[in-house]
């Protein structure tokens, strides 16, 4: 079993569009996949077309196992729902002891039940945040294409990284910084993508989403681009020659992103 943490210690970034559309392809792929909404705002539930719910907290704080609250959300895929009660699971974990492994430990019972865990992390940075990037093996960073976004790609690398001075943590392993809402057209985006790779080298940037308003049709109709527009840019990528494409022969896209992620955890 493998966990991913999809995370930015800034908000709008594409985190849930991100963590969603991961979960979802792998799991039309054959995978038994976790989806686990840690943002109190619950975007990924309702993203999927599924209530918000205290799921999360039952989980970490009422001491459910997770088989007694993941909720079947697509064929393969699970889903642990959260709302306004995981704001107060930082709370109850800052009096326990190890707490920065309760989540490790918690979500250590998916092994026998899942290929694939799937974090979507909720923006900026707690104990919560902490307890999800020691658990898992690897973490994907969406960013938009501004100056502000691009400062907190390094924050929640730099974070990450420094797990490794805890005993016994292997901090997870970066599969790369995802940029979203690409604009080829504007000379910004361009600049800013240089601005990246120099930042945390240019075999870290993974190929970007293009701006496609498809991605907000579809999560405002609780589906994936998997389900609303599967041909969209933002699903199969743009046209452009180049070393590195992907199986629809285009670069980009959610579905560049799955295919990555499923060669790294091969």
């Amino acid at each position: 079993m493998k966990i991913i943490s999809v995370a930015n210690q800034k908000g709008g970034v594409g985190k849930t569009t991100t963590a969603v559309h991961l979960a979802h392809w792998f799991a039309m792929e054959g995978y038994q996949v976790l989806l686990v909404d840690f943002d109190a705002q619950g975007h990924a539930c309702l993203s999927l077309g599924i209530e918000k719910a205290d799921g999360l907290f039952r989980l970490m704080v009422n001491d459910y196992s997770i088989s007694e609250v993941a909720i079947e959300a697509r064929p393969n895929l699970h889903l642990i729902q959260s709302d306004k009660t995981t704001n107060r699971i930082k709370y109850f974990m800052s009096d326990q002891p190890m707490r920065e492994f309760m989540i490790a430990n918690k979500l250590s019972e998916a092994e026998s039940l899942y290929d694939l865990v799937i974090i979507d992390q909720a923006p900026g940075s707690d104990l919560l945040q902490i307890g999800s990037l020691i658990a898992s093996d690897s973490l994907i960073v969406p960013t938009r294409m501004d100056q502000l976004a691009l400062d907190s790609v390094l924050e929640i690398i730099t974070s990450a990284r420094a797990l490794g001075n805890y005993p016994n943590v292997d901090p997870p392993q970066l599969i790369g910084v995802l940029p979203n809402e690409f604009d080829l057209i504007t000379k910004e985006t361009l600049q800013n993508i240089e601005r990246l790779q120099k930042a945390v080298g240019s075999h870290f940037v993974l190929p970007p989403i293009p701006r496609d308003t498809s991605v907000r049709e579809a999560s405002s109709r609780g589906m994936t681009l998997w389900e609303y527009a599967p041909t969209s840019r933002a699903a199969i990528g743009y046209e452009n020659e180049g070393p590195i494409v992907n199986s629809q022969n285009r670069v980009g896209g959610y579905l560049h992103l799955c295919e990555i992620v499923r060669d790294a955890s091969r």
